[in-house]
């Protein structure tokens, strides 16, 4: 009797110690984070590796999260594939009634400001997006500004021009082969600065009155790849995150 209390005390610490280095391993796993190449200053490839306010986010949100995030990023319509097939999530993704279908979202990671940017000598009052009737607009390949705007893209109230680079999206508009450019605020003062021809014409661009759209930015995974604890502790950690000087000041930084 005592010889099988013993073995079955062994068994149960062995099981205990087993869980406890599955639970471990749980935690010290990569999670394969999708994002976009070519969003200056928000998350872009220096040199080959990821920089800009995202990466930088990730990397305080890991530490007090417990998780560790590998960013990868691609070209904006690739990530969108990847993350979509169940290869990892996906963040700087704009929530809408369709992709709630398929994702579940964080809290949001960074409110975004986006712009609707026109030449000052064909500037229009815009009051709704029907203003925006006829027009040309130049905007990210596979992106989303929120149900509404991406109904009226469907409706054909306006034409779009994806693409996959924002400096050529702004010489487009300097050309005059689009209408608008859709760009966020920050993006398109980094634009300004590195290009020497649009830096010399900043003054010939405006931004439309009343045409600032708030685009909470989220991370998110396919609901196929079951993260719910991994978004709740993303979710915990990103909310205490906002409340510190930190955060702040990392938003801060790159958005001068």
């Amino acid at each position: 009797m005592i010889f099988l209390r013993q073995t079955i005390q062994m068994i149960t610490a062995i099981i205990v110690v087993t869980l406890s280095f599955s639970y471990a391993s749980v935690y010290a796993d990569e999670i394969v984070i999708y994002g976009g190449e070519a969003f200056k200053p928000q998350s872009y490839l220096d040199n080959g590796e990821p920089a800009g306010m995202i990466p930088a986010l990730f990397k305080h949100l890991s530490k007090e999260s417990g998780d560790s995030y590998k960013l990868i990023l691609l070209p904006w319509k690739r990530a969108v594939g990847e993350s979509t097939s169940g290869h990892g999530g996906i963040t700087s993704f704009t929530r809408t009634v369709e992709r709630s279908e398929i994702f579940d979202f964080s809290e949001p990671l960074f409110r975004n400001r986006v712009q609707l940017i026109v030449l000052k000598d064909k500037a229009f009052e815009f009051t709704s997006l029907d203003n925006l009737r006829g027009k040309i607009i130049g905007l990210p390949l596979g992106s989303s500004f929120g149900d509404a705007f991406d109904q009226a893209a469907r409706d054909r109230v306006f034409s779009v021009d994806p693409d996959t680079n924002q400096t050529s999206r702004i010489k487009k508009l300097f050309l005059g082969r689009i209408d608008i450019a859709v760009i966020g605020r920050m993006s398109f003062n980094q634009v300004l600065k590195s290009d020497p021809q649009l830096f010399e014409n900043r003054d010939k661009f405006m931004l439309l009155t009343n045409a600032v759209i708030e685009d909470p930015l989220y991370l998110a995974f396919p609901k196929s790849m079951h993260m719910q604890p991994a978004l709740q502790r993303f979710n915990k950690a990103l909310i205490s995150f906002k409340k510190t000087k930190a955060y702040q000041d990392i938003v801060s930084d790159y958005a001068n």
